[in-house]
């Protein structure tokens, strides 16, 4: 669930995005698990949903690959858009618990972004290393 008020609208880097509609400090906690917004699924139950709902969990859900899990969460924030540089990171360990955090200033307005290499879905896959380089986790939330 995100903890800072967001809006949705169209993203110069694709789509829609999720946009921060108050300033977020660097360091603020602006994403953690929440069983009364968020869902967890597990891989196994995909196969029961009809394929446009599969799709779209498939599309919008983080995967942890280790644990056979789908995180989808119930607000914006399956509307963040990738970026090399992103404002955001997960503290570690990475899972669907974990908590997303501001790296840096996000102003009113600017998108909240995160780093595909590293956050998972079930069409794209993580890149080796990204994570260590870091420090930390960039994430979708």
């Amino acid at each position: 669930m995100l903890l800072v008020r967001t809006v949705v609208r169209e993203s110069a880097i694709h789509g829609l995005g999720v946009f921060a509609d108050q300033d977020i400090p660097r360091g603020t906690v602006i994403w953690t698990f929440d069983p009364l917004i968020d869902r967890v699924l597990r891989l196994d139950d995909l196969d029961r949903l009809p394929e446009h709902v599969r799709l779209f969990v498939e599309v919008y859900s983080e995967y942890f690959a280790d644990l056979g899990l789908l995180v989808l969460s119930g607000d914006n924030d399956r509307f963040t858009n990738h970026s090399a540089d992103p404002n955001t990171v997960v503290v570690l360990p990475n899972g669907p618990e974990a908590t997303v955090i501001a790296v840096r200033d996000i102003a009113a307005g600017e998108e909240i972004t995160c780093d595909y290499t590293v956050v998972r879905t079930l069409g794209f896959e993580a890149v080796a290393g990204a994570a260590e380089a870091a420090g930390a986790v960039p994430a979708k939330g």
